[in-house]
């Protein structure tokens, strides 16, 4: 499967409100641990959309309904991935939305349908 397949298919989980899996194929493919998904707010927090907690390592979705929002699961998964390699205070947000953009592209391109995501070959 090739890298823009993968990516199409991710967008595709999210969508099947299957992000719990999209999450775990994201990790297992940028080789950082999979982070907690949780429905539900923080402090300090409680009037965005979605967070990523870096001392949790967990995204918080505010609503249910988010859950298959393929933007915002791969913005809050790009924090998660830059906190994985880089550590604390680099995270930005241009490049969360850029991540999560070009996955969804991939998925626009595509009108395949996806019945089983596996990692692209390097």
């Amino acid at each position: 499967m090739s890298q823009r397949d993968f990516r199409a298919g991710i967008v595709h989980l999210i969508l099947d409100a299957r992000p719990e899996q999209a999450i775990k194929l994201l990790a297992e493919f940028y080789g950082v641990n999979e982070p907690d998904l949780r429905v539900g707010t923080v402090k300090r927090h409680r009037k965005v959309v979605a967070c990523y907690v870096e001392k949790e390592k967990r995204i918080y979705l505010s609503r249910s309904e988010l859950l298959t929002e393929p933007f915002v699961i791969l913005h809050e998964f790009y924090h998660h991935l830059r906190a994985s390699q880089l550590g604390k205070n680099r995270q930005v947000e241009r490049g969360a939305d850029s991540f999560a953009l070009n996955f969804i592209q991939e998925f626009k391109r595509t009108n395949t349908s996806f019945k089983e995501l596996t990692l692209p070959k390097p």
